[in-house]
C-alpha cells in the first residue's frame, strides 16, 4: 500500500514539474519575440499584481508605442479546440482529450486589472499566445488567439498609440502595483484556489464572475443561455 502511495506521489511530482518546465519554456519564447519589437518599449515578464488584496500572475506585459499588450502564454502540443464563450477548451493529443480553462477568460481578468491600474480602457490589448507546438482550431472573433510565429507581425501592424513619456509612466504605475512579498508569492496557488471557489459562489448567486453584474437567462438562436446584464460591455455567457 505504501509503495503505491509513493509511486503516485512521484508520478504527480514529475507531471507537475514537467508542466512547470513547459510553461517556462513557452514564456521564454514569447519573451525573446517581444525583445524584437521595434522602437522604445518596456517589457515586464512574469509579474504578480495586487488586485484588491488578491494576487494575479501575468505572463507578459509589453508597453510600446503600439499600446499595452497583456499576454497569456500557453505551451501546449496537439490540436486546440475552443469557443470564445466556452468555460473550457479541449486539447487533443496522442488520441486523448484534455480539458483546460478558457485562457480568454483568464486574460480578461488580467486586462481589467491593467485598465484599472492605468485608468486607460482604450490602449490595453489582450492576447492569448500559443507556441507552435500546437495547431489552433479556435473560434474567437473578438479576442485574438494566435501562435508565437504570428505575434511579432501582429504587434508591428498596430497603429501608434503611446509616446515615450506615456510608456515610462505606464511602466512605473504597473511596477508600483506589483507584489514583492515572498510569502504572498508562495501562497499564490492558494489564492488561485480561493478565487475559483469565489467564482463558484458568484455563479451560484447569479452574479457575473467577470464584472459582478447580474446574470440573467436569455434566448439565442441555439437556445436558452445565461448572459451578463452588462452586455455588450461584458460578454460573459454560459450554458443553462
Amino acid at each position: 500500500m505504501y509503495i503505491v502511495i509513493i509511486v503516485v506521489i512521484i508520478i504527480f511530482f514529475l507531471f507537475y514539474r514537467s508542466s512547470k518546465i513547459k510553461g517556462k519554456t513557452g514564456e521564454a519564447i514569447v519573451s525573446k519575440i517581444l525583445e524584437k519589437v521595434t522602437g522604445y518599449k518596456k517589457i515586464i515578464n512574469n509579474i504578480m499584481i495586487n488586485d484588491n488584496g488578491k494576487s494575479r500572475q501575468i505572463d507578459h506585459i509589453l508597453i510600446c508605442s503600439k499600446g499595452v499588450f497583456v499576454i497569456e502564454t500557453k505551451n501546449y502540443a496537439g490540436q486546440i479546440y475552443g469557443k470564445e464563450d466556452s468555460d473550457e477548451w479541449k486539447q487533443y493529443l496522442n488520441g486523448k482529450v484534455y480539458n483546460f480553462k478558457n485562457p480568454i477568460f483568464q486574460n480578461y481578468g488580467h486586462k481589467k486589472i491593467i485598465e484599472k491600474t492605468l485608468k486607460d480602457e482604450k490602449n490595453i490589448i489582450p492576447l492569448v499566445v500559443f507556441t507552435t507546438r500546437c495547431k489552433l482550431k479556435v473560434n474567437a472573433k473578438k479576442n485574438l488567439v494566435i501562435n508565437t510565429n504570428q505575434l511579432l507581425n501582429y504587434i508591428e501592424m498596430q497603429s501608434f498609440k503611446l509616446n515615450c513619456n506615456q510608456i515610462c509612466e505606464y511602466y512605473d504605475k504597473i511596477m508600483e502595483n506589483r507584489i514583492m512579498d515572498i510569502d504572498t508569492i508562495r501562497n499564490h496557488n492558494d489564492n488561485v484556489k480561493h478565487y475559483i471557489e469565489y467564482k463558484k459562489e458568484l455563479l451560484q448567486s447569479d452574479i457575473c464572475p467577470k464584472c459582478n453584474g447580474k446574470l440573467i437567462k436569455k434566448q439565442g438562436k441555439y437556445g436558452e443561455f445565461v448572459g451578463c446584464s452588462n452586455y455588450p460591455k461584458c460578454k460573459y455567457t454560459r450554458k443553462v
